[in-house]
């Protein structure tokens, strides 16, 4: 069974779009851009759950676009050959509820790790290159890979 999206009320389709509200709609029958109804049928294919869809919309609201999480740098909602380009992350690893927008590359560097270890991750490499502080091995809480 599928569900039919209600049209918030007050809005007009064919108007500003209801979710970033900086590009007119995508169609005289939609309430969303081109970028912001991408947007949304990939939160959809995803399969992420209503909270987190609304909790992405929300964000992608007060920020009125598209903005990575960690660098706050604009994300680029159409070319994935782009490092720029828009990914979802789960903060923690294997975590459906809560997840965030991002750039292709940071997401490939984060991989299997929480945010913390993570951010240890990235001041640990600035202190040995600039400052010549040796890394300290840490186990990675998610890190699960196979051997070959």
């Amino acid at each position: 069974m599928s569900k039919i999206l209600v049209k918030p009320k007050g809005l007009k389709p064919g108007g500003k779009c209801c979710l970033c509200g900086s590009k007119p709609a995508f169609s005289k029958k939609s309430i969303y851009c081109r970028d912001c109804s991408h947007f949304c049928a990939r939160m959809t294919n995803e399969r992420f759950s209503p909270k987190v869809q609304e909790s992405l919309k929300n964000d992608v609201r007060k920020r009125r676009g598209y903005y990575c999480h960690y660098t706050q740098q604009k994300l680029d909602v159409f070319d994935y050959t782009s490092p720029w380009f828009l990914e979802f992350d789960h903060v923690v690893p294997g975590d459906p509820s809560k997840i965030v927008m991002t750039s292709a590359w940071i997401n490939e560097m984060k991989g299997d790790m929480t945010f913390k270890e993570f951010k240890g991750s990235v001041a640990q490499l600035f202190n040995y290159w600039f400052k010549g502080i040796k890394i300290k091995k840490r186990k990675f809480r998610y890190w699960y890979r196979l051997n070959p």
